[in-house]
């Protein structure tokens, strides 16, 4: 590191194979030396010698040119020339404009002289470099030929921005500065690397108006700001609704409510408010309310607050009301059934109309039970149907569980709807749908839906049933409970057995083995089957529950380590006393102990 200039300069400058380079990087190869002691200066706005006469930069005109000696060969007075006379001009103007002349940060570039000292360039050829369309040529294109200088890395603020404008847009209100609209007044300096002028697209100064960042929004959107005197569907509310919503009409009643049913049944505050009135209204009042919303069922139907007015009536209307509402529901069941609100409709209609007209509503589900049965609004209503109609009018959805059973019992929806159909059919309806249950138990039990129907049939269904799901889960307890999903089926087997059935569960527990360790040793520690040693412990007869201390005994230390074998102590210890005279204290290992 040496100086040059004694006192009079005073900056430092490297040795010549140690440079910048155009993007700001330290260079260090001696064999692209540019030949001249290159100057080192802290970060600075400018790179500019303050003394023209020293060696550094020069002002020229209205841009910096190395002076002699400098960073750069001397500047050719002669237009450079970059393209061959066959290549196109992209600049639209003289290809040695200002721009090109060495603004620094503006996307300048040294131009080629006819000095044979190589240039700072990371290029691997000058054939290369001559077929390259200069930047110069684009920055006069799209942001003008002349500029003043500024800061490095700045534009002022009557330039645009060096981003490429849009190709077709046009900007709102009295925005007329091309590019992306960062003109504004002032002399304040924008940067020009891409993607700066984000930050100024937020500014605090209306829309529009002189002196604003970035004026309108650049893509015309406005945000919209829903009005208090507008209802969700942008139409004006009623000043009776106002007045309501603004709680000036403290004593409102549903007879004030005459040619605004409609209106308040699809506003949250008035759909909430004709509901409460509801249950308790006179005769006339429902009269009222229901002729008013007669001739706009199915709009309220589908309304995210108008079908709980429709709920309302098919819980507290008259029975003749209830039928005409299910007749307007008639034609649409399918549509309605896979809706998010009408499917709620359909359900209340399902358990508040006549058995007649139930089987009218349900056969127009005949051919879509699948559809439905698949679908997360639909579902809800194949399960009230089997819930609220007689069984014998329920055999074509029976059917069209025929041979999808194992698909529907995996299925999020269709394992709810078996279900159901578990629950409520008859026998003859539920055997064909059992078969093929007991056909793939083994994998059912492993999923994490089919899990659910296999538990149900332990819980609900016929002792046959029940014996059968057990036998086939026998011999594989351990595996089975160690199981995330598993290991809740191996929890209803304990359950819901019969007392042999029960104990032949515990003997195996207690008697395999897991390699040296018992059986039992390994499910005390494991995450899930801890849970079916507690409910062991809960349903084991006398014997049996003595049987399962005296093999738990022995790995009492090691289980106080495990947050799963806590959970066993917790729950011997709920039936013993530390110092049961029959047992032993819990923690003491007898030398009696059974292995």
């Amino acid at each position: 590191m040496q100086t040059t200039g004694g006192a009079a300069t005073g900056y430092q400058i490297l040795a010549a194979p140690t440079y910048y380079d155009q993007s700001g990087q330290l260079v260090m190869n001696g064999g692209r030396g540019i030949g001249h002691l290159v100057r080192l200066v802290s970060p600075a706005p400018l790179l500019m010698n303050p003394n023209p006469g020293q060696q550094g930069y020069a002002p020229a005109g209205n841009v910096y040119t190395p002076a002699s000696g400098g960073m750069y060969p001397p500047r050719n007075n002669t237009p450079s020339v970059w393209l061959s006379p066959q290549q196109p001009n992209y600049s639209g103007g003289p290809t040695g404009s200002s721009l090109a002349q060495g603004t620094m940060g503006c996307g300048g570039i040294p131009q080629q002289t006819s000095d044979n000292r190589q240039r700072r360039d990371s290029f691997g050829s000058q054939d290369f470099k001559q077929q390259l369309p200069p930047l110069t040529n684009f920055s006069n294109q799209f942001y003008g030929a002349s500029l003043s200088p500024g800061a490095i890395g700045l534009l002022p603020a009557g330039a645009n921005n060096m981003t490429p404008p849009p190709l077709a847009f046009s900007l709102s209100n009295s925005i007329s500065v091309p590019g992306l609209g960062l003109g504004g007044s002032g002399g304040r300096m924008y940067s020009a690397a891409p993607g700066a002028e984000a930050k100024f697209r937020s500014g605090s100064a209306a829309p529009g108006s002189s002196g604003t960042h970035f004026g309108a929004s650049l893509f015309n959107v406005q945000p919209f700001v829903k009005s208090d005197g507008v209802s969700k569907e942008g139409v004006a509310r009623s000043q009776l609704l106002e007045d309501f919503r603004g709680n000036r009409i403290p004593n409102l009643q549903l007879r004030d409510l005459t040619n605004h049913v409609v209106e308040f049944s699809q506003d949250q505050h008035g759909s909430r408010f004709i509901q409460q009135k509801l249950e308790h209204a006179s005769a006339a009042e429902k009269t009222m309310v229901f002729a008013e919303i007669l001739g706009s069922a199915y709009v309220l139907v589908t309304d995210v607050f108008g079908n709980y007015v429709i709920q309302k009536f098919f819980e507290f209307g008259t029975q003749d009301q209830k039928q005409t509402l299910a007749q307007r529901v008639r034609g649409h069941v399918l549509t309605l059934a896979l809706h998010m609100y009408g499917c709620r409709v359909i359900q209340k209609a399902l358990e508040s109309i006549t058995a007649d007209l139930q089987v009218e509503i349900v056969k127009e589900l005949d051919g879509s039970i699948l559809k439905c049965v698949k679908d997360q609004n639909g579902n809800h209503v194949v399960q009230k149907c089997i819930e609220c109609i007689d069984p014998k009018h329920l055999g074509f959805i029976t059917d069209a569980f025929k041979g999808q059973v194992l698909t529907l019992a995996m299925h999020p929806y269709g394992c709810r709807v078996i279900q159901r159909i578990l629950e409520h059919c008859t026998a003859d309806q539920v055997k064909p749908i059992m078969e093929e249950l007991l056909l793939y138990t083994e994998h059912l039990v492993h999923d994490q839906y089919g899990n659910y129907v296999v538990q149900h049939i332990l819980e609900h269904g016929q002792p046959d049933d029940k014996s059968k799901i057990i036998k086939k889960l026998c011999g594989k307890m351990m595996v089975l409970s160690q199981h995330k999903f598993a290991s809740n089926v191996v929890e209803k087997c304990v359950s819901h057995s019969s007392r042999a059935e029960r104990a032949s569960i515990i003997e195996e527990v207690c008697t395999m083995n897991d390699g040296p360790q018992s059986a039992l040793y390994t499910m005390m520690k494991d995450q899930f089957a801890n849970y079916v040693v507690q409910k062991m412990i809960d349903l084991a007869e006398p014997p049996q529950r003595k049987l399962l201390l005296q093999k738990i005994r022995p790995h009492i230390s090691i289980l106080r380590r495990y947050a799963y074998g806590k959970h066993i102590l917790a729950k011997l210890e709920k039936f013993y006393s530390k110092n049961n005279a029959e047992l032993g204290p819990i923690g003491v290992v007898p030398t009696s102990t059974v292995q």
